[in-house]
């Protein structure tokens, strides 16, 4: 009975060997997947206001996102938005020359679904005062619905966040690179393009 068990082990060992190669290649690879939300804080650069983002649901921008500027005690709330971000830029004491200073908030959209740019979907939003100044759409930003960077279920358009840049005085810009090589320069402020840097030419 012990040989007989010996036989039997050894058989199993040796189909399982043989087998393996075909289920590597039978099994097809993970593809990328979208993380599902989760609330989280993003601080200014100089810590002196913060944004609280949290989600109703797993996916999507259904939530909730809360402004407050750190104080002794008890922070202030400043603004509320009915929506969700996994993606928040934040100012504190930001500038358009005309009034006093306020907090801009840039948010980005939901991962973007498919494979073309598309004027439903989010790309990047400007909040000044607690007050939507303008949002952007992935086509706004890619110029063409196939000017996109593609993976297995989704795509983007923005490569990098280059973030707020302060000018004279209480002055900003906001710099995103797009995935073609481009820098677009906006006026936090106002929500307004200011500039777009041409990608760099090839060598």
């Amino acid at each position: 009975m012990r040989l007989l068990g010996e036989r039997r082990r050894a058989a199993t060992q040796a189909a399982a060997i043989v087998l393996w190669p075909v289920l590597v290649a039978v099994v097809p690879a993970p593809a990328d997947q979208e993380a599902s939300n989760v609330p989280h804080v993003v601080v200014s650069s100089y810590g002196r206001c913060y944004a609280k983002s949290v989600p109703q649901a797993y996916y999507g921008s259904e939530g909730t996102t809360h402004v407050l500027r750190v104080a002794k005690g008890q922070d202030v709330p400043l603004h509320s938005f009915d929506w969700f971000s996994q993606r928040i830029h934040i100012a504190c004491n930001v500038s358009d020359n005309k009034t006093p200073t306020g907090v801009s908030v840039v948010r980005f959209g939901p991962w973007a679904r498919w494979h073309a740019a598309s004027s439903d979907h989010l790309a990047l939003g400007f909040y000044f005062k607690g007050e939507l100044l303008t949002e952007y759409s992935t086509l706004d930003i890619a110029g063409t619905p196939d000017n996109v960077s593609r993976s297995v279920s989704h795509y983007t358009v923005i490569e990098e966040v280059l973030g707020y840049e302060r000018q004279d005085g209480n002055g900003y810009v906001f710099r995103v690179t797009t995935n073609d090589g481009r820098t677009l320069s906006f006026d936090p402020a106002t929500g307004e393009l200011n500039s777009t840097e041409p990608s760099a030419p090839d060598c």
